[in-house]
C-alpha cells in the first residue's frame, strides 16, 4: 500500500472532523441560518420531505414566515423557490432536519467543499503554484465571503467542476459523471462549463462518465415527471417572475443595460469570444484550459447571478498562475498581478461600489476580464503551442 493509500483515511477523518465543528460553531453559536439564502433551500427542501410544493406561492411563504420568526421577510426569497425542481429534490435531506441542525450540516459541507476545491485546483495546475497561494485566491475574496454569508452554492460548484476534471485524469468515469451531473442543481452559471465537461468526457473517450450524466438526468426527470410533472412549468413560470423583479445583478446583460440597452450584451459578448479565440489560435486547449475558460464564460453568458457566484473564477484564476510559471518574469508578474487584482481589490471595489449604486452590474467585467487573462496566459505559454494529445486525459 502506498504512502498516499495509507494517509487517505486519516486526511478524510481530518476533514470531517473540521468541517463539522466549523460548520456547527458557526451555525448554531452565531444563529448563522436567520435570514441566508441558505433558508430559501431549507424551505424548499422541507417542503418537498412533507409532501409539499416549494412552488406553490402560499405554501413556501407560509413556510418561510415559519421559519423567520426574527424578521418574517418571506419576501426575501421570492414568491416560489427560484431554483429547478431537481435541485429542490436535491435538497429533501437537508428540509428533513430541524432549521438549526440543517444550517450546521450545510456549513460543514461547505467547509469540506471548499478545502476539496483548494486541493483539486492545486492538483489541475499541476502543483506549479503554492497551495498557500491557491487557498487565498479562493477564500480571501468578496464573491467566497459572501458566498459563505449566505450559504450559497457557489464553493460546490468550484468543488464538483474541478472533481470532475481530477476524476477525468484518474480514468475513474463515474466520479466524474457523478460531479458533472451534479453542477445542474445552479444550472444558470454553468451554462457553458457543462457542455465543455461532456465534451471533455467524450474526447477522452470516457463512456462511462458520460452515461452515469445521462442516466442521471433520465432518471431525476422521470422520477420527478412521475410524482410532480407540475414543478417545471411552475418553476419555469417562477424563475422568470424572479428574473423580471430583481434590481441590477452581476451580469452582463444588466451591465448593458446599465449603458444603454441589453441588446448591447450580445456585442460584448461576441467581442469578448473573437478576442479569446484570437489569442488562443495555434494553441492546444488542455482540461484546464477548456474548464477555466468555460466557468469564465459561463458567468459572462449567465442571465442572473450574484456576485456570490463568482467563487466560480478561482478555476480560471488558479489555471492562468499556472500558465505564467512557465513564462518569464516580465509576463509572469503581468498575469500573476493581473489576476490577483481582479480577485481581490477590483471585485472589492466593486462590491462598495454596488452598495451605493444599489445593483451589482459593474461586477460583471470581472469574469471577462478573467478570461481574457486565461486565454493571454495560454497564448504567452510556448508548451501550448506544441501540438500534443492532452496528457491529462489520455
Amino acid at each position: 500500500m502506498s504512502r498516499v493509500a495509507r494517509g487517505a483515511p486519516g486526511a478524510a477523518a481530518l476533514l470531517l472532523a473540521l468541517s463539522v465543528f466549523c460548520g456547527v460553531v458557526a451555525a448554531v453559536g452565531g444563529r448563522w441560518y436567520v435570514e441566508r439564502d441558505f433558508q430559501c433551500f431549507w424551505a424548499a427542501g422541507a417542503l418537498v420531505a412533507t409532501g409539499g410544493d416549494p412552488y406553490d406561492a402560499m405554501q413556501y411563504q407560509r413556510k418561510l414566515v415559519e421559519s423567520r420568526r426574527e424578521r418574517l421577510d418571506a419576501e426575501f426569497c421570492g414568491e416560489r423557490f427560484a431554483y429547478p425542481p431537481w435541485t429542490a429534490a436535491a435538497l429533501v435531506g437537508l428540509g428533513a432536519l430541524p432549521q438549526p441542525v440543517a444550517a450546521a450540516a450545510w456549513l460543514s459541507l461547505m467547509v469540506a467543499a471548499t478545502v476539496l476545491a483548494i486541493g483539486w485546483l492545486w492538483q489541475l495546475g499541476g502543483a506549479r503554484v503554492p497551495l498557500p497561494f491557491i487557498a487565498a485566491l479562493v477564500v480571501l475574496t468578496e464573491p467566497f465571503m459572501l458566498a459563505l454569508a449566505e450559504g450559497q452554492f457557489g464553493v460546490f460548484t468550484v468543488a464538483l467542476t474541478a472533481g470532475a476534471v481530477v476524476a477525468l485524469r484518474s480514468a475513474d468515469g463515474r466520479a466524474s459523471g457523478l460531479a458533472t451531473a451534479a453542477l445542474v442543481v445552479k444550472p444558470h452559471i454553468v451554462l457553458v462549463v457543462f457542455p465543455a465537461l461532456l465534451l471533455l468526457q467524450l474526447r477522452a473517450r470516457r463512456w462511462a462518465s458520460l452515461a452515469t450524466v445521462f442516466a442521471v438526468a433520465v432518471g431525476t426527470a422521470v422520477a420527478i415527471a412521475a410524482l410532480r410533472p407540475s414543478w417545471f412549468s411552475e418553476w419555469i413560470a417562477s424563475a422568470t417572475k424572479t428574473r423580471a423583479a430583481t434590481v441590477p445583478l452581476a451580469t452582463s446583460w444588466d451591465l448593458a443595460a446599465s449603458l444603454g440597452g441589453a441588446p448591447l450584451a450580445i456585442g460584448m459578448i461576441a467581442a469578448l469570444l473573437i478576442a479569446i479565440a484570437a489569442l488562443t489560435r495555434g494553441r492546444t486547449l488542455a482540461d484546464t484550459d477548456v474548464i477555466g475558460l468555460g466557468s469564465a464564460l459561463s458567468l459572462v453568458a449567465a442571465p442572473y447571478a450574484w456576485t456570490h457566484d463568482f467563487v466560480v473564477l478561482a478555476l480560471p484564476w488558479s489555471m492562468t498562475l499556472a500558465h505564467a510559471t512557465r513564462m518569464p518574469a516580465t509576463q509572469r508578474r503581468f498575469l500573476t498581478f493581473g489576476t490577483v487584482i481582479v480577485a481581490a481589490p477590483l471585485l472589492w471595489v466593486f462590491a462598495a461600489f454596488a452598495s451605493l449604486r444599489g445593483g451589482e452590474s459593474i461586477s460583471a467585467l470581472a469574469p471577462m476580464i478573467s478570461g481574457l487573462l486565461l486565454a493571454l496566459s495560454i497564448r504567452w505559454d510556448t508548451a501550448s503551442a506544441t501540438i500534443r494529445k492532452t496528457p491529462e486525459v489520455t
